[in-house]
């Protein structure tokens, strides 16, 4: 390896010329493209799912599950290549299947393995629309809030312009994955029946069908003869060909209800004669509220790895080439826009790295008190950050936070390589030449340091490897953080000899430190030596916090709140509110909220919109808040807390934007323990339920016992009498097919207008889809040409049923939930209940499972197993550096005790166990094996063979130690000091390193020589 290093050094010497020309290439280039890097705040979080919708508007949750979830789960998707776990939720109107795959599943792959399954979708019945495939998102899957109002254009209007004019626009925007459209009203043309006109004219449902069917080009009715239109044709005359085209003289309802239903006896009995032929539009899954009032809420999403400011700036380009086009139409691009945040704390970021290299400046030239070390080490940090930024880049990785936080925790390593490199030359011997006095210097420094390198891989080695929630974050900041110090070490190998030669030529570059510093140092090192015993209570303490710091937290860390100034207040009433009433108390709140000082804007969508992210029902909705720039964010926050709280019976939670993408990643599990009852009868579930939490009550260390029950929602039940059907003469089928169509409508065809299509519906008037009174009045067409009512064939009432059904494994499920007693053993709970449910019977096709986050479990215990691994790699890689077993096992010990001082910063400025400190005990475990490493290797040199030697020893690593401290504190005290947006996680870092680096160097200029001095003296 020396042998390797040595050539290295030697070539870059050589060939500085070259070197540094490609050095500063690579900057200009390096600049240039990472101005287009892609910047997001965090990295993606999700593993590989496909998620799979089937919009099924008039059928109950039940229904949904029955004739879509279950066959398309079962015969379908079930047993994909490569499928991890399936889940599905069936509601009112929507079957939503999320396909999870295996680890390192790539999400190409596997949307072609589901979407070769969905090509067989024909199977499902004919009451659905096709079943949709949605586009892979990011795990900060909304890019920005579109939002469209008008006084001028009526609902529909707008719909229209939205869905056939700016939709199509802005999916065609690079990144954008899909455009959800909250509060659309689509375009159709109505024909509301009453079946006492049908009755009076004497014209069955099924004409009016038929007709109105018939009178379009095409239609979905395979029954009509509209289902095969045929074509046009063309005609050969003598001297040329002449297609022929069909016009369709339909455009609007007065032109639908002109069209002849029957003539009978001379009398031409037309649509407009049997039913109300309007414009109107769809039942509504969902709804928005904008400006104030109603209107448009377009939710944009963008695709995996793509930037957040970038594809923003690209659809609001879009909607401004737009907007020529949208008279009459108000946009607000700016209503929920999170590439704000970014651009906010890019460019609060952009000012604290000038700051930073200013103070680099600042500091080296003090400390090496010389131009000449203060350049090629600033050059030396620049351009090892630059090079970690490179690498990053070009191997597709997103700049986020997440990245920050490991080239900050890089930093200390990346200053400390600058620094011990021109400190080393300083200290070099002469030689020949300036070439020759450089490499041997750096040789003699860098051969421990590789070792040091290597124990620091090892020490980030863990992070690669942990599984769970919180995977992707880990492995975004070790990656970074390897990347920065292989970055460091590669450029203090080349590029810092290379310009020490050149910028020392003829004179020897300046040591760190100062004569005054240095005996000062020396006389309380040779205190120290001959009376320890209080470092030892000192190093014990240290030693003390340091070791609870690492083995008592339990647990995935937290990450700090951000101060997003895009807020989100999740909004859900009783179960079984209408939409209508949801969106009167979601307006009132609006109303509220847009008066309190710093808001500047307020969005409130309800339900779902179709190919949405949200699977709800209309009585769940989202409120998104954009906060002035210059307001005080604590105080409106407690404000729009306090607002939105003051409406009893509904569920409200407030959170920033980038809260609430994280908030799932480190959360707890709800119970201890659990069962999980698995079954298709939903009455079994229930009883099964009831007798496993008896038997988890009755278990000693158990607690809480509960069952975990689907929210119920009233519900109209039409159950067909047989017999009195029998005496009418009508089937179960027609009594649905009748309901259904004056309730949900048939879809009889559709109008194609400039570009456009719309459906055609023939559904009941209005007055017959009030309340449950005028249900049980609707009229049946008989086999005899009478009708009758609803109620006299059928029972109509209103019950409870799920209002979501869910499934896993392809089968429903119950939960029974406990908590375990403190001072229980889980193990031996876990044990008991898995032997009361074994006693339980289950009839066929039930079963239960008891889960105890088992997987929690493996992943603790395997990161166990990597952190074990890791020691017991670093205390191997000290030992062949030192080349002492009991040498390298004090090390070992002492190493907790070097970060203590992070510990305490961490406390004292208010952190609680956090991603950020986590990431803090890396950094500074890193900066305190180097330090460690090189001080009890200068220790071991042959002049440091008594208590002067071995003080003059020591004092060798005094300038570097103090030069690397002062430096990475300047570097970072602007992101303690200054709470910026953007700084939030990295804060906390920042000050457990600047805490960190002060024990680290306590304890490789005080302990350490203290410690191995009077140890090799007493040998």
């Amino acid at each position: 390896m020396i042998l390797d290093m040595r050539w290295l050094v030697t070539t870059s010497q050589r060939f500085w010329t070259l070197l540094v020309g490609v050095a500063v290439a690579l900057a200009l280039v390096g600049v240039a493209q990472l101005r287009d890097a892609s910047v997001d705040v965090l990295p993606e979080l999700a593993s590989t799912v496909v998620n799979v919708q089937t919009e099924a508007l008039g059928l109950s949750a039940a229904e949904v599950e029955q004739l879509v979830t279950v066959p398309l789960e079962q015969n379908l998707l079930n047993g994909v290549a490569w499928l991890q776990e399936i889940r599905s939720e069936s509601m009112n109107g929507l079957s939503s299947i999320e396909l999870l795959f295996e680890p390192g599943t790539d999400v190409l792959d596997a949307r072609q393995m589901v979407a070769e399954r969905l090509t067989h979708a024909h199977i499902l019945p004919k009451v659905t629309k096709p079943p949709v495939m949605l586009q892979p998102v990011s795990s900060s899957n909304r890019l920005m809030v579109v939002e469209l109002s008008s006084t001028t254009l009526s609902p529909i209007e707008l719909s229209v312009l939205a869905r056939w004019n700016i939709r199509p626009r802005l999916m065609g925007v690079p990144g954008v994955a899909n455009v959800a459209i909250w509060g659309q009203r689509e375009r159709q043309l109505q024909v509301q029946i009453t079946p006492e006109r049908l009755q009076q004219q004497g014209v069955t449902l099924n004409q009016v069908v038929r007709a109105a069917a018939n009178a379009l080009w095409v239609s979905p009715l395979t029954y009509v003869e509209a289902s095969t239109p045929g074509s046009g044709g063309f005609i050969d005359a003598p001297n040329q060909r002449l297609g022929l085209r069909h016009v369709l003289p339909i455009s609007s309802p007065e032109d639908l209800a002109k069209v002849v239903l029957q003539t009978a006896d001379g009398k031409i009995v037309r649509l407009g004669d049997v039913a109300e032929v309007v414009e109107d539009h769809q039942p509504l899954i969902g709804d928005a509220l904008v400006a104030g009032g109603r209107g448009l809420a377009l939710v944009i999403e963008k695709f995996p790895n793509t930037s957040t400011t970038a594809v923003t700036e690209e659809v609001e380009a879009a909607m401004q080439a737009m907007r020529p086009g949208l008279t009459g139409v108000e946009v607000d691009t700016t209503a929920f826009r999170p590439a704000s945040f970014i651009e906010t704390a890019l460019g609060n970021l952009g000012f604290a790295a000038l700051l930073a290299v200013v103070l680099l400046f600042l500091v080296f030239g003090l400390t090496f008190r010389g131009w000449r070390s203060t350049i090629v080490s600033v050059i030396t940090v620049v351009a090892s950050m630059l090079t970690a930024l490179l690498v990053l880049h070009w191997l597709g990785a997103t700049f986020n936070v997440v990245v920050l936080t490991g080239l900050v925790i890089a930093l200390g390593v990346i200053i400390d390589d600058a620094v011990v490199t021109v400190d080393a030359i300083a200290r070099g011997q002469d030689r020949p030449t300036a070439a020759q006095a450089v490499t041997e210097a750096v040789l003699r420094i860098r051969g421990p340091l590789m070792f040091a390198t290597a124990a620091i891989v090892c020490v980030a080695g863990p992070l690669l490897l942990v599984e769970g929630p919180a995977r992707a974050l880990f492995r975004t900041l070790g990656l970074s953080y390897l990347a920065a110090v292989l970055a460091s070490t590669l450029v203090a190998l080349t590029l810092g000899p290379a310009l020490a030669v050149v910028m020392t030529t003829g004179r020897r570059p300046e040591a760190a430190g100062s004569d005054w510093l240095r005996h000062r140092y020396e006389a309380l090192l040779a205190g120290l030596i001959h009376r320890p015993v209080k470092l030892y209570a000192v190093t014990g303490l240290a030693l003390l916090i340091g070791f609870a710091a690492l083995v008592w937290p339990s647990g995935w860390p937290t990450l700090p709140a951000i101060k997003d100034r895009n807020l989100v207040i999740s909004w859900v009433a009783p179960p079984g509110t209408s939409r209508t009433e949801i969106v009167r108390v979601t307006g009132r709140l609006e109303q509220e909220l847009i008066t309190i000082p710093g808001v500047r804007n307020v969005t409130a969508h309800m339900g779902r919109a179709v190919t949405s992210d949200q699977v709800t029902d209309v009585e769940t909705g989202k409120i998104l808040i954009s906060l002035d720039s210059k307001a005080n964010y604590d105080a409106t926050l407690t404000a729009i807390r306090a607002a939105a709280a003051g409406y009893p019976g509904m569920r409200t939670e407030v959170l920033s934007n980038l809260d609430e993408l994280t908030s799932s990643l480190f959360m707890t599990s709800p119970a201890a323990i659990g069962v999980r009852i698995y079954g298709s009868n939903q009455t079994v579930l229930q009883e099964k339920a009831a007798e496993i939490r008896q038997a988890m009550t009755d278990t000693r260390g158990i607690t809480n016992a509960r069952t975990d029950e689907q929210v119920q929602t009233p519900t109209v039940k039409i159950e067909v009498d047989l017999a009195a059907a029998q005496r009418y003469g009508v089937k179960p089928g027609d009594v649905r097919r009748a309901t259904s169509a004056m309730i949900s409508g048939i879809e009889v065809g559709n109008l194609f207008e400039e570009q456009k299509v719309f459906d055609v519906l023939v559904v009941g008037a209005p007055v017959h889809r009030e309340n449950l009174t005028t249900i049980q009045n609707l009229l049946v067409d008989t086999p005899s040409g009478q009708q009758v009512r609803l109620s006299d064939v059928a029972r109509v009432e209103v019950v409870g049923s799920p209002s979501i059904i869910r499934h896993e494994a392809v089968n429903r499920y119950i939960d029974v939930l406990a908590d375990v007693s403190p001072g229980v053993r889980s193990a031996k709970v876990d044990q008991d209940v898995r032997e009361r449910v074994k006693k339980i019977d289950f009839p066929s096709e039930h079963h239960a499972e008891v889960f105890d986050e088992p997987t929690r479990d493996q992943e603790n215990i395997a990161t166990i197993i990597h952190i074990a691994a890791s020691v017991i790699a670093i205390f191997l890689l000290l030992q062949a550096v030192l080349r002492s077993w009991s040498t390298a096992l004090t090390i070992m010990l002492l190493l907790p005790g070097a970060v203590a001082g992070g510990v305490v910063a961490a406390v004292l400025g208010g952190g609680a166990y956090s991603f950020g400190m986590l990431a803090g005990v890396v950094g500074g475990l890193g900066v305190a094996t180097r330090w460690m490493v090189l001080a009890v290797q200068r220790l071991q040199e042959p002049d440091a063979g008594e208590v002067t030697g071995f003080v003059r020893a020591a004092a060798e690593r005094l300038g570097p130690v103090l030069a690397t401290t002062l430096a990475t504190v300047a570097a970072l005290i602007l992101l303690v000091v200054w709470r910026a947006p953007g700084f939030e996680v990295v804060r906390p870092v920042a000050l457990f390193l600047i805490g960190g680096l002060i024990t680290s160097a306590l304890f490789s200029l005080v302990v350490v020589p203290t410690f191995y001095s009077r140890w090799r003296l007493k040998a």
